[in-house]
């Protein structure tokens, strides 16, 4: 047994979808034994990029189209479950929307609709009850096409019938990133999915949102670019926001203040394996992030007031101190192991998995 009991939210990531699709089905089969489950999928990798261009010069789709059919061959799903909205992605038309962004938007769309019929053909066939919900009547937004804001009252009403699916057993699918305005489709931004989760997090009263990946937690720094990152167990919803913010790709900034008072585990899909919560708990590591703007690359040390033997900008934002530098792009790798040194390496040695579930503070029905 995994988990037993309450309400679970659980996002799964497009490298996720990509390469590590009968994982996450079978994970959710696993925590469907035990408990209410709702899905939240992205685009398999490297479709939004593909739609984005699509959207500006109506080239590509048949590298999206191969993509899926790609997609069928190796799990196992009929390609038929995908005809009909590729068929409506060629033939959307620019002059049927009142602007270029809507028009976008509602292009961008496809990328996760997509994924969520393929991840509720999958859960079909494993004898799994399942309802697929079109998140444009669901999730409802401002205007802001490209990064649209929640309207958490409205949408919190319109969950009530995904709450109603997940009482009578069934798992509920809603695909990322996607929202509407005024009958239009929105998007959230990119990592927008995790915002999704967020807003379905909070408005189902979840006791958790799972954020699963190719990676399993939050680390010091990106592993990719150090190799003495380590795993941070605890993360306080402060320290996430500001790294967010910075540049960090784990989660939506957008997300974290949504979903306050409940949760976020994050973990990998590949072996189910959870590294970070994120709470009210903080393990008091700085985090390392950075962000790539052409030949400069902007490096933030989260959760410290300065960098010693370099200038730096430093700041605090919620109550986390934060010091940033700029260095040329070929200098990144370098620059990073050298803060990571500098930072974090002389403290203790943590796990780089954790072994226990963390509890919450305050005693709230929101426990896990």
């Amino acid at each position: 047994m995994l988990y037993s009991g309450g309400r679970l939210v659980v996002k799964f990531g497009g490298t996720s979808v990509k390469d590590d699709f009968k994982e996450a089905v079978a994970f959710v089969s696993r925590l469907w034994d035990e408990k209410e489950v709702a899905v939240v999928v992205s685009a398999i990798k490297g479709v939004t990029d593909a739609l984005l261009e699509f959207s500006s010069t109506r080239k590509g789709f048949e590298w999206i189209e191969g993509v899926h059919k790609d997609f069928a061959k190796k799990y196992g799903i009929s390609f038929e479950v995908f005809i009909d909205p590729l068929r409506e992605l060629k033939n959307l038309s620019r002059e049927d929307f009142p602007s270029f962004e809507a028009y976008r938007d509602h292009i961008l769309s496809y990328g996760e609709w997509l994924s969520g019929l393929a991840f509720t053909e999958a859960l079909r066939r494993e004898g799994i009850p399942v309802e697929l919900f079109k998140p444009w009547e669901i999730i409802e937004t401002d205007g802001n096409f490209g990064n649209a804001k929640v309207d958490m009252g409205k949408t919190s009403r319109n969950l009530k019938v995904v709450g109603e699916a997940l009482e009578s057993g069934k798992v509920a699918v809603v695909p990322g990133f996607i929202g509407s305005y005024c009958g239009l489709r929105t998007t959230l931004g990119r990592e927008g999915s995790d915002y999704t989760a967020a807003v379905l997090g909070e408005g189902l009263k979840a006791r958790a949102v799972l954020i699963m990946s190719d990676v399993d937690g939050i680390y010091t720094a990106d592993p990719r670019w150090v190799v003495s990152a380590r795993l941070i167990p605890f993360v306080s919803y402060e320290e996430l926001y500001v790294a967010s913010k910075a540049g960090m790709k784990a989660i939506h900034h957008g997300a974290i203040d949504v979903v306050r008072g409940i949760p976020i585990i994050f973990g990998r899909t590949r072996d189910w394996s959870m590294g970070t919560i994120a709470g009210y708990e903080s393990s008091s590591l700085p985090i390392l992030v950075h962000r790539i703007n052409g030949e400069k690359a902007v490096i933030t040390a989260v959760g410290v007031p300065e960098i010693p033997g370099f200038e730096s900008e430093n700041g605090s934002e919620r109550g986390i101190p934060w010091a940033r530098i700029e260095v040329p792009a070929s200098r990144l790798g370098s620059t990073l192991n050298r803060l990571h040194l500098l930072l974090v390496s002389g403290r203790v040695n943590l796990p780089r998995t954790l072994s226990i579930v963390h509890e919450r503070k305050e005693a709230s029905a929101n426990n896990i």
